[in-house]
């Protein structure tokens, strides 16, 4: 719970939080018999929801292989648009000898799903009744991602690996982080000089969106399970989709957009007139597979809908 609420600041402190968690790990696995993090013997075997949902795409995000970083460091310098990378995650044990598509390896680094995780409870942070709450792991996979599931659960731009350095291990930072993606456009604010990339997870079933939204930093996307509908908008097109502004307490929204990105009309919020003006802003569009890299320059406007169980991991950098 220190690990989550507040990243245990101060000297040493985390070292003890890891630990006490790794030493309760080797006591629990010795008293199984699995030598360390195995899910619990007799535990029911959790197994994830496998429907796909369709997506169109209407205009679709160029796709290259796998870049050197001097040619990605030319595409920011150029074109700075959003592109499809494939091959870049081929190494990754997390696509491979540790799979992350497999509930009993997760289970394996979490105490046999003990361990504690923060979850948004609905569709969207922009929907009402949308809530937070801390779970075990596996009655978060229990809840929201097994078949028949009837809420949905996003465990959603979470330092996962700050909690479980393990899973750390299975992943590896991208070279494209290292290069110098320039000044943000003007449509974010501009933000601190990031000593090493945010890393955050993306967990959960079919059905959970982000928003049409944006962030100040630039972005690498890796799909390491299942696939995603993704949309995006340049930020010239930013008075087409109507940011929301400050809203009530003093919230700052202003980097997500008012409209419902798949819904006919624009989505509710906006007037019939605003509908028309949101239906004429330019974007590109993809379907987002397992081992695919995907670029999203700061500032460019994006729409996330899982069309299965996903698990995604960015990279912002600045």
């Amino acid at each position: 719970m220190a690990l989550i609420m507040a990243g245990a600041p101060g000297e040493g402190r985390r070292e003890v939080a890891e630990g006490m968690l790794l030493a309760l790990e080797g006591a629990v696995g010795e008293q199984r018999g699995d030598g360390g993090g195995g899910a619990d013997a007799g535990a029911a075997e959790v197994v994830w929801d496998r429907v796909v949902d369709a997506a169109h795409v209407a205009h679709p995000i160029r796709q290259c292989g796998e870049l050197s970083l001097d040619e990605f460091q030319e595409h920011m310098d150029v074109l700075n648009t959003p592109v499809i990378i494939c091959g870049a995650l081929s190494q990754w044990p997390a696509l491979g000898a540790r799979p992350w598509s497999s509930p009993a390896y997760l289970l394996s680094l979490t105490h046999g799903g003990r361990r504690l995780v923060p979850v948004e409870v609905g569709r969207a942070y922009t929907d009402a009744g949308w809530g937070q709450k801390i779970v075990p792991f596996r009655e978060f996979l229990e809840t929201y991602m097994t078949e028949g599931a009837t809420e949905i659960g996003y465990l959603a731009q979470h330092t996962l690996f700050n909690q479980i350095p393990r899973l750390r291990n299975d992943i590896v930072i991208p070279d494209y982080c290292y290069a110098d993606p320039g000044d943000p456009p003007g449509n974010v604010k501009a933000t601190e000089m990031l000593g090493e990339p945010v890393i955050n997870a993306w967990l959960g079933p079919r059905g959970t969106v982000s928003p049409l939204h944006t962030d100040p930093y630039a972005n690498v996307l890796a799909q390491v399970v299942g696939s995603k509908y993704v949309r995006l908008y340049p930020p010239e097109e930013t008075p087409r989709v109507f940011p929301r502004g400050v809203e009530e307490g003093g919230v700052d929204m202003g980097n997500t957009s008012r409209a419902e990105v798949e819904e006919e009309g624009g989505g509710s919020e906006l007037t019939e007139e605003e509908s028309e003006v949101f239906k004429q802003a330019r974007y590109v569009d993809c379907v987002f597979r397992e081992g695919e890299l995907l670029f999203v320059p700061a500032g460019w406007w994006h729409y996330v809908r899982s069309l299965e169980t996903s698990f995604s991991v960015s990279f912002w950098w600045n």
